[in-house]
């Protein structure tokens, strides 16, 4: 099964909020999951939180767009 596969449609909106910048709009279960599947990492920025993409969450944006 492959990544593509395991990944329900909010948790799929919630990769591509953190690929656009938009992390705060990314509930923190899905975003739990996310970091969980290895997808999506947390970021120390200016004294506050955020998440970016990992390589492997970039790489299956980047897959999801061919």
């Amino acid at each position: 099964m492959t990544a593509t596969t395991e990944l329900e449609n909010h948790e799929v909106f919630g990769l591509e909020s953190v690929a656009e910048g938009r992390a705060s709009v990314v509930p923190e279960t899905v975003a739990s999951r996310l970091l969980a599947m290895g997808l999506i990492q947390k970021l120390d920025e200016e004294g506050r939180r955020t998440l970016q993409l990992t390589a492997k969450g970039l790489s299956l944006i980047r897959s999801s767009d061919q």
